[in-house]
């Protein structure tokens, strides 16, 4: 892969800044507060495996917009809907999406994974990552109370870790099927463009011209 630090860094930052000024806009006694702490981290982890995981800025910058867009909770979000859907269901949705093209990048670049092999292996790494998630939201509301812990709703939604993963899952089936359309697309031949053959050698230019001769 083409060397792109500088532009992977540049993304990292830009991600760094505002994710700190949003914490930083958080109200006093928030649990968002520090959550830089925490996301920063797994940002500039991603980061330093960036090579490792056949990354390009594109992809960094996938993954930093869906930190940010989690640490939006930070004006509330994550109690409100948006067009009659909870925002918990798009963050979900996204990280699922978000998740899954980097998963996918990494298998495909590494592990040379193609077609069907590589959907079920991205969907399971992806539902499988979600079931911890969904066990560490648990575990902070069992050891920290529900006003702090991460699982907001256990009275109130008794399904919402199903509707996670189902978000999760939906996620990854869009962006499997937007990168498959998007490959499919690049290895389309474009008809009615003339034949360039001045990369082709003589030998092949020689044959057809008498070909054409001979005719």
């Amino acid at each position: 892969m083409k060397d792109l630090t500088k532009a992977h860094r540049v993304v990292a930052m830009a991600g760094t800044i505002i994710m700190v000024v949003l914490s930083l806009a958080a109200p006093s006694g928030s649990t968002y507060r520090y959550s830089f702490l925490f996301l920063l981290p797994l940002l500039w982890g991603v980061y330093a495996l960036r090579y490792r995981l056949h990354l390009r800025p594109f992809h960094l910058g996938l993954f930093a917009s869906a930190l940010l867009l989690h640490n939006l909770g930070v004006f509330g979000f994550y109690r409100q809907e948006f067009w009659r859907i909870s925002f918990d269901t798009y963050v979900h949705f996204y990280f699922g999406a978000v998740c899954a093209a980097l998963l996918r990048q990494m298998l495909a670049g590494a592990y040379d994974l193609k077609a069907w092999r590589l959907w079920v292996a991205v969907i399971l790494g992806i539902l499988g990552c979600g079931a911890i998630h969904e066990l560490v939201e648990w575990g902070s509301t069992m050891l920290l109370g529900p006003e702090r812990g991460m699982l907001k709703t256990l009275a109130d939604d008794p399904y919402d870790t199903q509707k996670d993963l189902l978000n999760n899952l939906l996620g990854t089936l869009t962006a499997l099927t937007c990168a498959a359309l998007y490959h499919r697309m690049r290895k389309r031949p474009v008809s009615g463009l003339p034949r360039n053959t001045d990369n082709e050698p003589s030998s092949n230019r020689r044959g057809q011209i008498t070909a054409s001769s001979g005719s």
